[in-house]
């Protein structure tokens, strides 16, 4: 059985619910929109685009958590936990908001010590 690789054309593609850019000259000011400027969009973002993305995000983060110290006192770093979200427009980001969004959406990725 032999299995072809997807052409652009036919690749799969990944349904993201998101928020809306709506501000673009201000991104930062998403935490401080009012209820009724929130508006939620649902793309397809090809799945060898997203694919992308994510690579390039857990490569950055990998360099990240390399140079954080193997030991703090008497503790040791064994495992790096950290969130991220993809926007309606398939860009990948760092959840900074703690843990409370990271049940409700976005990626959770967790790295252990081997």
């Amino acid at each position: 059985m032999t299995q072809t690789q997807p052409t652009p054309e036919t690749a799969g593609t990944i349904s993201v619910l998101g928020l809306e850019d709506t501000d673009q000259e201000r991104p930062e000011r998403i935490s401080f929109r009012r209820l009724e400027e929130w508006r939620a969009a649902r793309t397809e973002i090809p799945s060898e685009e997203l694919q992308s993305r994510l690579g390039e995000f857990v490569a950055n983060m990998r360099g990240v958590i390399a140079s954080l110290p193997q030991k703090a006192g008497e503790f040791q770093l064994n495992e790096v936990t950290f969130s991220a979200e993809v926007s309606a427009k398939g860009t990948v980001s760092l959840l900074g908001s703690g843990g409370e969004l990271a049940g409700q959406a976005g990626i959770t990725f967790t790295f252990t010590r081997s």
